[in-house]
């Protein structure tokens, strides 16, 4: 199978506060957008992903024939001053495994947790809602203390940066990090996750269905939210999932839903996803 690291897509979400305290962000695309100084984003998410074979790399054959996984991960954002913040992000998740002699297997524990600083280094805001801004992403995930099928058990540096841009009820979105993995285990990686160095890019639109403006009386909007989540890996694996949603966003609270869709897999050291959902809410505070 060839494998090669096609053309990023050329696409972009919006994400910044267009009525006092919203801050429009879909569920899987960073943003250039950030809380104020001693403002608190806490960030709950509930995952659902099927997927299909592992493959046994190292004998041969396959390690399961299907695999469940259900991820809560609980998300926290602090604005730490003008243009900074700083990302905490706990994944606990539960796993059920389809051996493949038959019967099944659950399992749960606390995947790497992952802290970033967000920098903010340009903002242009053009008028009205309009705006470009940018930042730089820069940290690392790191061992929970779990067992090896859940964390690294080790310290993975990461490095990225992001673009935003808003135009009337449009938003556009592209951000891509690139991650030092230091451990990992081939036999758990669901993508990113294993031995191997990784390059995620993000790309999300985000269309405003209501209200057509905002004024001074607006508490609230609805979007439609379409992202493309790429992955690759430098044992050649790669892959694109496509991420159809929904958000509501209110001045101190949101709540968002999507689907995950397998669009391109060359994969193989780990398995096929076959689909999956999510859904979550955001509090400021």
């Amino acid at each position: 199978m060839q494998h090669r690291f096609p053309r990023a897509l050329a696409a972009l979400v919006c994400l910044m506060p267009v009525v006092p305290a919203l801050a429009q962000e879909a569920m899987e695309t960073q943003a250039a957008t950030m809380p104020s100084p001693g403002i608190f984003t806490l960030r709950p998410q509930f995952h659902y992903q099927k997927f299909g074979q592992r493959p046994d790399v190292d004998n041969g054959g396959i390690l399961s024939e299907g695999e469940h996984k259900y991820e809560f991960d609980v998300g926290l954002q602090y604005g730490l001053a003008r243009d900074w913040s700083l990302n905490i992000d706990v994944p606990i998740v539960f796993e059920e495994t389809d051996l493949p002699g038959g019967g099944s297997e659950d399992n749960y524990g606390v995947e790497d947790i992952d802290a970033m600083l967000k920098w903010r280094f340009y903002k242009n805001d053009s008028g009205g809602i309009d705006t470009t801004r940018a930042a730089l992403l820069f940290g690392a995930k790191f061992a929970s203390g779990d067992s090896e099928e859940f964390s690294s058990q080790s310290v993975n540096p990461h490095i990225g940066a992001v673009i935003t841009i808003v135009k009337g009820r449009h938003g556009f979105n592209q951000d891509i990090a690139f991650t030092w993995n230091t451990g990992g285990d081939r036999r758990y990686n669901d993508g990113g996750d294993g031995p191997d160095d990784h390059i995620q890019a993000g790309t999300a639109y985000v269309f405003r269905v209501w209200p057509d403006r905002f004024t001074s009386e607006s508490i609230g909007a609805w979007y439609v939210t379409a992202e493309a989540i790429q992955h690759y890996e430098t044992n050649g694996d790669y892959e694109m999932r496509f991420l159809p949603g929904v958000m509501y966003e209110g001045r101190t609270w949101a709540f968002e839903a999507m689907l995950i869709l397998p669009v391109i897999q060359e994969l193989d050291e780990r398995p096929e996803l076959q689909w999956g959902a999510g859904f979550g809410f955001r509090f400021t505070f």
